[in-house]
């Protein structure tokens, strides 16, 4: 009896492992970044450094904002860091006036009591003047006023001794000296009270004579 051997090649098994990446698409790139890249800021594809988005990384992120061409982070709103949007530097402050920030982040100034604000900065109201460096009023000293006026908390009010306002106008102030004798001392003070007080034909009456602050009629 014959017995017969078969004998079976089998081919070496191979097994082919399939490798792969995948692609971190949190940050709403589509799975368009490349192996390996770190998502930026959202909106920015991932490329523009911190605080940078937009096309060509030229826009700011929330939170920072521009400085000339850079994008700086937000400072506090306080005018000694610039105020928010500011560049670093504490805010300008004009003559007579306090630094302020504005509500949206700038700077801004309030001016000092009396003072009005204007486009460049803080000017006393018209028809006033600026005394003792720091206050708007109408005047500081008698020189201030007009027609010899007298300076009284700011206002000029009443005259100088020896001037009056006789002809009742505030346009001359007190414009009248009180040294002659129609007005002698006082408004409409004459020294010709009588006929022998102007004189004969005006010659040889009394005079308003001066005697420190006060003044009279007398030969």
């Amino acid at each position: 009896m014959r017995i017969g051997v078969v004998i079976v090649a089998c081919a070496p098994m191979t097994f082919a492992c399939a490798t792969g990446t995948t692609a971190d698409d949190s940050s709403g790139d589509s799975g368009s970044l490349k192996d390996g890249t770190v998502d930026g800021p959202k909106g920015d594809g991932g490329n523009c450094p911190t605080g940078y988005t937009g096309a060509g990384c030229s826009n700011c992120v929330g939170g920072f904002h521009k400085c000339g061409t850079e994008c700086r982070q937000d400072n506090a709103n306080s005018p000694d860091a610039g105020c928010t949007l500011g560049c670093g530097t504490p805010c300008t402050t004009p003559e007579n006036a306090t630094a302020t920030c504005t509500t949206d982040g700038h700077c801004d100034f309030a001016c000092n009591t009396s003072f009005n604000k204007t486009s460049t900065g803080c000017e006393c109201p018209s028809g006033t003047i600026l005394c003792n460096g720091n206050t708007c009023q109408q005047c500081c000293v008698d020189t201030d006023c007009v027609g010899h006026q007298t300076c009284s908390g700011g206002t000029c009010q009443g005259c100088q001794t020896g001037w009056g306002d006789c002809n009742n106008s505030t346009n001359d102030g007190c414009e009248t000296h009180l040294n002659s004798t129609s007005n002698c001392g006082s408004c409409g003070h004459s020294c010709c009270g009588s006929f022998c007080g102007c004189g004969f034909l005006g010659f040889g009456g009394e005079s308003c004579n001066t005697s420190g602050s006060s003044f009279s009629c007398g030969y």
